[in-house]
């Protein structure tokens, strides 16, 4: 096999720095700069290079690559900064991304099982939610309404497979998404006027093509930029909650919304995008918490039947007096 080595890879490491690391590690980023040049040429996206190439120094600073014993301890033994043991979903990506590595170097190794431990979705109440979007500067508060509207990963939204001006539809108030890599084709995502218009001004401001991207920049920064403006908001509200809210958690609301609506999984699968139902189903637990208690209210009157599902209230019936019921979870 031919390697590809860059002079990259170490020359961007001030001397000051490279002096302070390990020189088995300085060694061994040739050989991972040609893996994410490999993963580059066969198309990997740019957020799976960049967890590679973390994953991959992370392991490299602590063992010899080649060496897959000494990985493998390397990965049971690590620890985050603050001493604690990293979880097991970690460790299993760090496996998956040194398998890799050893297929593409042709190193034999068998790969642990490390069984992922159950993890609990707490999305954010539709009020954290408002109150994100209203606090934010403009740009990052459009993306975060359509985030919350749409479910789109932040990915898709930002970067070279985010939005492009021609994906909003003002007609029918709906945006399309972007086939990305692991995300079927979905079904136009409607939006409220108000977000619709907000993304016209802002086309038009930025004097923004129909084929050109939104909002420029990589993918990566639409999550730091969040987490600057989610940090600062908690400090100067005093609310410490505010910072356990991940910008992927508006996804989160956004399907347990959705199930609350339809009280359909498959539905749901398909405005998600997921490929496997199983993915979807993850979000079913949200809607058990509700202990039976319901907020139930019954109208005649068209447009607060409206209203009420825009709500989230759920149709239930209409009695013989013409009242339409609805309910929701407390």
């Amino acid at each position: 096999m031919t390697t590809r080595i860059t002079p990259s890879t170490t020359s961007l490491i001030k001397p000051s720095i490279r002096a302070e690391l390990p020189a088995q590690y300085i060694q061994q980023l040739p050989s991972i700069e040609n893996l994410l040049l490999h993963l580059e040429g066969k198309g990997r996206s740019e957020s799976t290079r960049t967890a590679y190439e973390k994953n991959l120094k992370a392991l490299a600073i602590r063992a010899d690559l080649k060496d897959t014993k000494a990985i493998e301890l390397a990965i049971a033994r690590y620890k985050k900064k603050n001493g604690r043991p990293i979880t097991n979903n970690y460790k299993s990506k760090l496996c998956d991304h040194y398998a890799t590595y050893c297929r593409f170097y042709k190193i034999e190794w068998e790969k642990p099982i490390y069984t992922p431990e159950p993890t609990t979705i707490q999305p954010p109440t539709q009020e954290k939610i408002l109150m994100l979007i209203s606090s934010a500067r403009l740009e990052l508060s459009i993306k975060l309404d359509i985030s919350a509207q749409t479910g789109l990963r932040p990915v898709e939204v930002q970067g070279d497979k985010g939005l492009q001006a021609n994906n909003i539809h003002p007609d029918q108030n709906t945006i399309t998404a972007r086939i990305t890599k692991g995300c079927n084709a979905r079904p136009p995502l409607p939006i409220t006027k108000e977000l619709t218009t907000r993304l016209l001004n802002y086309i038009t401001e930025h004097n923004i093509k129909p084929d050109e991207i939104l909002f420029t920049g990589k993918a990566k920064n639409y999550g730091q930029d969040y987490r600057v403006f989610r940090n600062r908001l908690a400090k100067k509200l005093q609310d410490p909650t505010i910072r356990n809210i991940r910008l992927y958690d508006l996804r989160h609301a956004y399907a347990t919304k959705q199930l609350r609506r339809t009280q359909n999984a498959e539905i749901v699968r398909q405005l998600m995008g997921h490929k496997k139902l199983d993915t979807t189903q993850k979000y079913l637990h949200l809607l058990a918490g509700n202990n039976g208690e319901w907020i139930v209210e019954g109208t005649t009157d068209k447009e607060r039947a409206k209203q009420l599902l825009k709500e989230d209230f759920q149709y239930q019936l209409t009695t013989p007096d013409g009242t339409m019921i609805f309910r929701k979870p407390k």
